[in-house]
C-alpha cells in the first residue's frame, strides 16, 4: 500500500504546500481523500493518469478539503475516466456534489457532443453520505469511517481508517483531540493526523486564535494520542503555525512529550509512503 500527500497545507495558498488531498493505492484501488487546491497538479506531478481516480472521500466540508473537487470531476473525465465516480462524505455531500455537477452541465453537454463525445459514464456519480462503520471493501482493501470533532460549527467531520492485507492507515481529517480516533488507530501503521500550535500569550488574547486551537490538535494533546495509539509512524499534516511557531518547533514540541521515541515526521507535498513491515517514506516528484 503506498500513501501519497498530494496536499500537506492549510486554507492559506501555499505554492509548497496545497490543502489537503491524500491518495492511497491498495492492489487495484486508487482511493483520494480529499480533494484541497491543486489536487489535480500533484496528480500530474506524479505521473498518476487523474482518469483512473473513480473513488473520493471527504473528511468534511470546508472548503480547503473540496475546492479542487470540480477540477477532478472534470479533468478526470477528460482523461478517460468512462465509468462511475463513487463518492462518500459526511450529510451535505450530496446537496454540495449535485450544486457542481449544475454549474458544469452546460459543459457536460458539449463535451458528450462532437468532436469530443467523451462517454456519459464517466460522469455518473454514486454519492454516499456516511456517518461511521464500514462504507467501502473490495478484496483486500476496506474503508471505515468514524466520526471525529472539528468544533467550530462543523456538525460532521469525519477521519477514516484504511485497511490493506493486515496494513492500517489513519487519516484524521480536521479534529481536536478525539477519542474516536484514539481507538481506531491503536497499532496502526501509519498516522497521518493534522496539528495546530500558538503562543499561549497570543492564545489568551486573541479570540480568533483562541477559536481556531479550540477546533485543532494541540502538540500536547498530538503527544497524548501518539503515547495511547502508539502508530509505527505518525504524519503531522495540515500544520496550523500560529504566531511565530513553525512547523520544526511544533513537531520538537510533540516529540519531548511522547513516553518513547516513536517515530514522527512532518508532511510535504508528493511526501510518498509505502506502508508494509518497513516502512519507507521519499518524494515521489517526478517532474525535479
Amino acid at each position: 500500500m503506498r500513501v501519497t500527500i498530494l496536499g500537506s497545507g492549510t486554507p492559506r495558498p501555499d505554492i509548497e504546500r496545497f490543502s489537503q488531498a491524500i491518495l492511497i493505492e491498495a492492489g487495484e484501488d486508487k482511493l483520494l481523500f480529499d480533494t484541497g487546491r491543486g489536487t489535480s497538479i500533484r496528480l500530474s506531478q506524479m505521473d498518476f493518469n487523474i482518469g483512473k481516480v473513480d473513488k473520493i472521500f471527504f473528511t468534511h466540508l470546508h472548503s480547503d478539503h473540496i475546492v479542487g473537487f470540480p477540477d477532478v470531476l472534470m479533468t478526470g473525465w477528460v482523461y478517460q475516466r468512462n465509468k462511475e465516480l463513487k463518492i462518500f462524505g459526511p450529510p451535505g455531500t450530496k446537496h454540495f456534489v449535485k450544486k457542481i455537477y449544475e454549474a458544469f452541465s452546460e459543459d457536460i453537454v458539449i463535451r458528450t457532443s462532437k468532436p469530443e463525445e467523451l462517454k456519459i459514464e464517466g460522469m455518473r456519480l454514486n454519492v454516499n453520505e456516511i456517518e461511521s462503520g464500514l462504507v467501502y471493501k473490495n478484496k483486500d482493501v476496506s474503508v471505515n469511517v468514524f466520526e471525529v470533532d472539528h468544533g467550530g460549527g462543523v456538525e460532521h467531520s469525519l477521519g477514516y481508517k484504511i485497511s490493506y492485507k493486515g496494513r492500517t492507515v489513519i487519516i484524521s481529517g480536521d479534529t481536536n483531540y478525539s477519542e474516536n480516533l484514539v481507538n481506531n488507530a491503536k497499532g496502526a501503521d501509519l498516522l497521518i493526523h493534522e496539528i495546530a500550535d500558538a503562543p499561549e500569550d497570543l492564545i489568551k488574547h486573541n479570540a480568533k486564535v483562541r477559536g481556531l486551537m479550540d477546533y485543532h490538535t494541540t502538540p500536547s494533546e498530538m503527544a497524548k494520542i501518539i503515547n495511547i495509539a502508539e502508530p509505527k509512524l505518525t504524519v503531522l499534516t495540515h500544520i496550523l503555525a500560529l504566531g511565530g511557531t513553525t512547523h520544526l518547533s511544533i513537531l520538537n514540541s510533540v516529540k519531548s512529550k511522547l513516553n518513547k521515541d516513536y517515530k514522527v515526521m512532518t508532511a510535504y507535498d508528493l511526501m510518498a509512503i509505502d506502508v508494509k513491515e518497513n516502512i519507507r517514506t521519499y518524494s515521489i516528484d517526478y517532474t525535479r
